[in-house]
């Protein structure tokens, strides 16, 4: 009670968790200074209800704000744009082996070096540097793929106004490995048929189960179908092959590849209904003995390809190279691959047939990569004996 008959009441209100404050009111009497204070109390806390909502709203805001200022950053990374390109590669029809290639890359090289970067800051030098690292590991083919393909995003960012100018066009050009194709020798050649042909037929008392992959009829595949790339005889379907016409040809209309990863793909192996390139896609003769040792082949009821596994699958690459690397080393035989049977295939044409034969049954564009890379070069020249008699001193 106060003077002049006036009453205080009072009570301690929380303002928030951690601020409590005391309130009071004066009435002229007790129960006048309870209702003051309860009308006291009411009004506060509906002041504080009000900077509560008021800062819940803030709150929010300024997270809305942050989250759409990730939100842009987001589509301004190297990995946002490189996949927006990679999506877009893959709607205008880009091969499946490439998109797996190019997803390879992005997800072991690129996404690691610049994935969170704003792509507009990336400039030449740091993409001089990150593929000059390559260059100096001896790793010249990657270097130039990963060059290739950086290319591919930055001229997408481009053309999405994501960058002024394409900074990998700007960098150093990388000259590929420069070697002198070698083909196998008849001796060579006769050397690796023989190893495989004892490690397809065991000899008695030799353990182990009969080995599942024909490497043997693979090889020939290669060999006899002008030099097939070792994915194109993976993907052969006995539809492909004409056996029982005048001439035996066989056509060229797929490759293997194997996906990882990939949502409109799925995963594993698959074959790819197309070839490397467009020029790949081909019709070849084939030989007599190649008729006879596919019309010979068994079949399995379970799939249109002729080689695969009992399932059906197609063979993977990796189980091919297993049992000849077993078979070659059982001879000891060392230094062989199966790509060395296209050069072999290559340089045999361009010698009885011309340079022009073996690019077309190498499915080549023009003879230039199939002169470069493919074709041993021969000591002996043309003879033109007969030319440079003219040149004779009279």
């Amino acid at each position: 009670m106060l003077a002049k008959s006036k009453w205080t009441a009072t009570a301690t209100m929380r303002d928030s968790e951690t601020a409590t404050r005391r309130i009071s009111a004066q009435g002229s009497s007790p129960s006048e200074a309870k209702r003051l204070l309860k009308l006291k109390l009411e009004a506060r806390k509906e002041d504080n209800e009000a900077q509560a909502v008021l800062g819940l709203k803030r709150a929010e805001d300024e997270r809305q704000a942050a989250d759409e200022a990730k939100r842009a950053l987001n589509r301004r990374t190297f990995a946002y744009v490189a996949h927006r390109w990679l999506k877009a590669a893959r709607s205008k029809g880009m091969a499946l082996s490439s998109l797996v290639r190019y997803q390879d890359l992005l997800r072991l090289h690129l996404e690691p070096a610049f994935g969170d970067e704003d792509i507009s800051a990336i400039d030449i030098v740091q993409l001089d540097d990150f593929l000059q690292e390559f260059v100096e590991r001896g790793q010249i083919s990657q270097a130039r793929s990963l060059r290739s393909l950086l290319m591919n995003v930055f001229g997408y960012a481009h053309k999405k106004q994501f960058v002024p100018f394409n900074p990998a066009r700007a960098t150093d050009s990388i000259k590929p490995k420069t070697s002198t194709p070698t083909a196998l020798t008849g001796v060579e050649l006769e050397s690796i048929r023989d190893a495989v042909a004892r490690y397809m037929r065991p000899e008695p008392g030799r353990g182990g189960p009969t080995p599942s992959v024909p490497v043997d009829l693979i090889i020939d595949t290669m060999l006899g179908g002008g030099g097939l790339r070792i994915g194109e005889a993976l993907a052969l379907r006995w539809t492909d092959l004409d056996l029982e016409g005048e001439e035996p040809t066989l056509r060229v209309l797929g490759t293997t590849v194997e996906v990882r990863n990939d949502q409109n793909n799925g995963t594993g192996l698959h074959r790819q209904p197309r070839t490397k390139t467009k020029s790949s896609m081909r019709a070849v003769r084939v030989p007599e003995w190649l008729r006879t040792r596919l019309a010979e082949a068994p079949r399995n009821p379970n799939s249109d390809l002729v080689f695969c596994t009992k399932s059906g699958k197609p063979l993977s690459r990796s189980n091919v190279y297993r049992a000849l690397k077993k078979a070659l080393d059982d001879a000891g035989i060392e230094h062989f691959v199966l790509h060395d049977l296209r050069k072999t295939v290559a340089t045999a044409v361009d010698k009885y047939e011309g340079l022009a034969a073996a690019s077309s049954i190498l499915g080549h564009s023009n003879t230039v990569i199939t002169q470069a890379s493919y074709v041993e070069r021969a000591e002996l020249k043309a003879d033109v004996r007969a030319t440079l008699d003219a040149f004779a001193p009279r």
